[in-house]
C-alpha cells in the first residue's frame, strides 16, 4: 500500500501509522480499548504498509500529536506487532487473528515479490503447471503484470492453447480460498510456500480476464480472443464487454473526453452520469466551456429522478460509443492500441 501522497491517505493508515509509532506499553493499552473488528482492520492495513515518506508521516502528525513531528519514517515489523497482540489480546482472540489475518496478509506478501521479479522469470517458473494453477496465480497480480508474464508462456503444449486455457481460467474464477492459494503455492519455489489459510475472497475472474487481455499488444488480444472464441463464444463476448467499463472513463485523458463529447448523443450521456460517480461527472464537465458545463448541469437537473435500468441502457451506448472511437484509432486506451 503505497504512502508516497500525504493528502490521499485513509483514516485506516493514518492511525496504522500512528499506532506502530507509540511505544509499546502505549500500544497494547490502545488495543485493549478497540473492537476485535477494530482490531483486525488495524492489523490489515499496518501489514500492507509501504514504508512511508517523511512528508507522509509529517502530514499525519500534524493532525495528531504535535511531539511526533521529528519521528523517523519507519517499517512495521509483524513480530512486533505479535508481541504486543500477545499482550494485549485474549488467547482465543488472539490465536483466531494470527490463524486468518497474519497468515492472509503476510500470504499477499508473496505475490508482491513476484510483482518486482522480471516477468521471463516468472513465466520459465510457473509455464509447466497446469493451466487451472498459471490460472490462479496470474489472477493475483496485476493486470499488466500478468499479461507480461502471459506473453511468455509457451502458446502451445501438444494440442492444449495454454494461453487460451489460462485465460478462459481466470475468467471463470468467482471465488479462491487462501487454502487453494497455499496449495497452489506449494508447486512452485520456495518463495511460495509461505501462503496462508482463511478466509475466501470473491473475485470476478471476468473482469481480471478484460485487463490481462486489455494490456496484451493489439495482434495478441485478437489472436486470444479469436482462440477462445472457437471454444466458447458467450465467454470471449463476457471479456471483450469488460474489456471497457463506465468507470473507465477516468482512465482516459482529456482528449479522449473532448472526443467522445463530440460523437456521443448529449441526452444519452447525461442520463448515463445520472447514475455515475462525481468524479466521472466531473471528468465530463471539466472539459467543457464554463458556460456549457453550467448548462450540462441545468438540463440534468431537468431531467429529475431517472431509473435505474435506463442510466444503464444509457451507459451502455456512452461505452458502445466510445469503444467505437477507439476502434477508429480516434481515441486511446489501455495498452495505447486500437480496441476490439
Amino acid at each position: 500500500m503505497a504512502l508516497d501522497d500525504p493528502k490521499a491517505i485513509s483514516g485506516a493508515q493514518k492511525a496504522a501509522i500512528l499506532i506502530s509509532s507509540l511505544p509499546e506499553g502505549i500500544t497494547v493499552n490502545v488495543f485493549k480499548k478497540l473492537k476485535e473488528h477494530e482490531i483486525e482492520k488495524l492489523i490489515k492495513t499496518i501489514l500492507s504498509l509501504d514504508t512511508p515518506s517523511k512528508e507522509t508521516m509529517q502530514h499525519v502528525f500534524d493532525e495528531a500529536y504535535e511531539y511526533l513531528k521529528a519521528v523517523s519514517p519507519l517499517k512495521i515489523a509483524p513480530d512486533h506487532l505479535k508481541k504486543i497482540l500477545k499482550n494485549a489480546l485474549p488467547p482465543e482472540m488472539l490465536e483466531k487473528l494470527l490463524n486468518q489475518t497474519f497468515d492472509e496478509e503476510e500470504g499477499k506478501a508473496i505475490f508482491k515479490e513476484l510483482e518486482k521479479l522480471d516477468a521471463k522469470m516468472v513465466a520459465n517458473l510457473i509455464k509447466d503447471e497446469h493451466p487451472q494453477v498459471i490460472a490462479l496465480i496470474l489472477s493475483q497480480l496485476k493486470p499488466m503484470k500478468a499479461a507480461e508474464i502471459l506473453q511468455y508462456i509457451p502458446k502451445r503444449v501438444g494440442v492444449t492453447n495454454v494461453q487460451e486455457e489460462v485465460i478462459k481460467r481466470i475468467a471463470s474464477i468467482e471465488k479462491i480460498s487462501s487454502q487453494t492459494l497455499k496449495i497452489v503455492a506449494n508447486t512452485l519455489e520456495e518463495e511460495l510456500l509461505t501462503i496462508g489459510a482463511g478466509k475466501e475472497e470473491s473475485l470476478s475472474g471476468i473482469d481480471i480476464a478484460a485487463e490481462i487481455v486489455n494490456a496484451l499488444p493489439k495482434d495478441l488480444q485478437v489472436e486470444l480472443l479469436e482462440d477462445v472464441r472457437k471454444d466458447d463464444e458467450v465467454l470471449a463476448d463476457n471479456i471483450e464487454e469488460r474489456m471497457f467499463k463506465f468507470e473507465d472513463i477516468l482512465k482516459l485523458d482529456n482528449r479522449a473526453i473532448i472526443e467522445i463529447l463530440k460523437n456521443v448523443d448529449k441526452n444519452d450521456l447525461m442520463i448515463a452520469l445520472k447514475g455515475a460517480d462525481e468524479d466521472i461527472l466531473n471528468k465530463f464537465l471539466s472539459n467543457m466551456s464554463k458556460r456549457a458545463a453550467e448548462m450540462f448541469l441545468e438540463d440534468m437537473e431537468v431531467l429529475g429522478p431517472i431509473k435505474k435500468s435506463d442510466v444503464e441502457k444509457a451507459q451502455k451506448k456512452v461505452i458502445d460509443e466510445i469503444k467505437n472511437l477507439i476502434n477508429k484509432g480516434v481515441i486511446e486506451f489501455g495498452n495505447g492500441e486500437e480496441y476490439l
